[in-house]
């Protein structure tokens, strides 16, 4: 999948997506740990002009390869309004990069007529790619972009017992704090609470065994790109109550494997 100076047509859309979200990663890398100016948005959440820089990398690559579709972006809102739209968010995790902790990520997705045909999440500081193209996913680390590796599928395994429970969304209840104490969970999987979506991407990896998360997700410019990435390796990707993803009370556990979802979705049921 090397891009070269070859004509926008062809490039495939993963592979742009692999571009613009590396472009946006190497802003992001470049930031990480120097100074950076603020942008409150109330209580706890605020971006950086870092996210804004982000940003306008990955639109630069996008108007150059892809110049007729639209883009969605976290920073700098939506342009064009065709049925093919990018799902950009620069920077997520900006708390964790703001605060020189390694745990942010860059996503961009392909949203086309409400399907996902391509997604990117780049890892800025390990300089690793998972990208997915609808067919399969796939890992990019820094020797394979440079030439000296090939890429390597995706293989979701619950074998860390690490699920990951993203406190910043809602969930229906008082069921995650239940869950975080609950002795039976805590017997099979121990809880992370992390913020970034890179954790979810993490899934697909095989590096965590779940995800857990509230509310409403679809179209998301932070959850597209990560929750593609596991469909396309064979995670199991459900609502909270264990439905189709984006329908119900909507949330979402991805699950590495058919056994861990079925015990993590008895366990939530449980804890209503």
């Amino acid at each position: 999948m090397t891009i070269g100076r070859e004509p926008a047509e062809a490039h495939t859309d993963a592979d742009v997506a692999v571009r613009a979200a590396r472009a946006g990663a190497a802003v992001a890398r470049a930031r990480y740990g120097t100074g950076l100016r603020r942008v409150e948005h109330g209580g706890v959440d605020f971006s950086t002009d870092a996210d804004v820089a982000a940003e306008r990398a990955i639109r630069g690559v996008l108007a150059e390869l892809r110049p007729g579709d639209g883009i969605v972006g976290e920073e700098l809102g939506a342009s064009g309004g065709a049925a093919r739209r990018w799902l950009v968010d620069p920077i997520c995790g900006t708390l964790n990069f703001a605060a020189g902790l390694p745990l942010f990520a860059v996503n961009v997705a392909l949203d086309v007529d409400g399907v996902t045909a391509a997604a990117a999440v780049v890892d800025p500081v390990a300089e690793e790619t998972y990208w997915a193209d609808g067919a399969g996913a796939w890992q990019r680390d820094a020797s394979a972009v440079a030439g000296g590796g090939t890429d390597r599928p995706l293989a979701p395994t619950p074998a860390s017992r690490l699920v990951t429970v993203n406190l910043e969304s809602g969930y229906p209840g008082p069921v995650v704090t239940r869950l975080l104490v609950d002795e039976a969970f805590r017997s099979r999987f121990s809880p992370r609470c992390l913020s970034s979506t890179l954790a979810l991407a993490w899934v697909a990896t095989g590096r965590q065994a779940g995800y857990l998360t509230g509310g409403e997700l679809r179209g998301s410019v932070h959850w597209t790109a990560a929750i593609a990435l596991c469909r396309a390796a064979g995670a199991v990707v459900t609502n909270l109550a264990g439905g189709e993803l984006h329908t119900g009370g909507h949330g979402l556990i991805a699950a590495a494997d058919a056994d861990t979802h079925a015990f993590l979705l008895e366990t939530l049921e449980r804890l209503r």
